[in-house]
């Protein structure tokens, strides 16, 4: 399947009919990019009996970058449609800062997006790691946008760079190194991945569940005997959508909006510093 380069595919998503193939024989033919639609991604609750969680995925960051495709393209309409299934509508999760302590902010983030029964019909949340708020943006003009750092919907993150967005954006895993021994001279020295989501053929890069495969790839680890998420080890290191440099580290992914333990996936409390 031929492809367009250059462009980044999700602009085109605002001014290209949805499930418009990548190359003019697709268009002939009429078929998509992508045979059958994946899944959405791990969607673990507290609740044991919730049995729609898949297997952790890998640490993107610890592949080889020389076997990674290239971030500046292609254009693949059709199959960022059915990958990404964007929503034409601004998210309404809440972003409170729930503490601030030497320039170390703690923060709880509201990305369930509707709960696992009405996640399809709710957009991603985009977060600007600055001012440590939302950026009302829809997923369909979130393209256009430097201004988010973080999108977030459920245990899906990504950044806005590569094929996630127009920004400078990036990231990395330091596996071994805790969050408050992360500095600047970590980042200065770091690789950045950018976002990926699919290859010169338009094929989607996707992760053990079927949900598109990002440089936060590995951010969990999941528990096969209750079904629950639970954060890594290690420090992330997050280029923003302007370029500029932040940690952090994601606290839990069952929060109530004052920081406690709760029951429902996708809200968060993460710890963030600049760099």
């Amino acid at each position: 399947m031929s492809s367009k380069l250059g462009l980044w595919f999700f602009a085109s998503l605002v001014t290209i009919p949805a499930f418009v193939a990548c190359s003019s024989s697709d268009d002939e033919s009429g078929q998509n990019d992508v045979a059958t639609q994946p899944q959405t991604g791990p969607d673990a609750s507290a609740n044991p009996q919730d049995s729609s969680v898949a297997e952790p995925q890998k640490d993107a960051a610890t592949e080889d970058a020389s076997h990674m495709p290239d971030a500046s393209g292609p254009v693949c309409t059709a199959a960022a449609e059915q990958l990404l299934k964007p929503v034409d509508s601004v998210s309404t999760g809440a972003v409170t800062v729930l503490s601030d302590e030497t320039g170390v902010k703690t923060i709880f983030v509201d990305a369930a997006a509707g709960g696992t029964a009405g996640q399809a019909t709710n957009p991603r949340l985009y977060l600007n790691l600055d001012s440590l708020a939302r950026v009302d943006v829809t997923d369909k003009t979130a393209s256009t946008s430097t201004a988010w750092d973080l999108a977030i919907k459920r245990p899906i993150l990504f950044t806005n760079g590569g094929h996630g967005g127009s920004g400078q954006g990036g990231a990395v895993r330091l596996v071994d190194k805790e969050f408050d021994a992360v500095t600047a001279a970590d980042a200065s020295s770091a690789t950045f991945a950018k976002e990926i989501f699919f290859d010169a053929d338009c094929n989607p890069q996707t992760d053990q569940t079927g949900a598109v495969k990002t440089t936060f790839d590995g951010w969990y680890d999941y528990n096969t005997a209750d079904n629950t998420l639970t954060p890594a080890a290690g420090t992330w290191l997050v280029k923003g959508g302007a370029g500029k440099l932040y940690k952090i580290a994601i606290v839990t992914y069952y929060a109530t909006p004052d920081g406690g333990v709760g029951m429902s996936g996708g809200r968060y409390v993460i710890k963030v510093g600049a760099l």
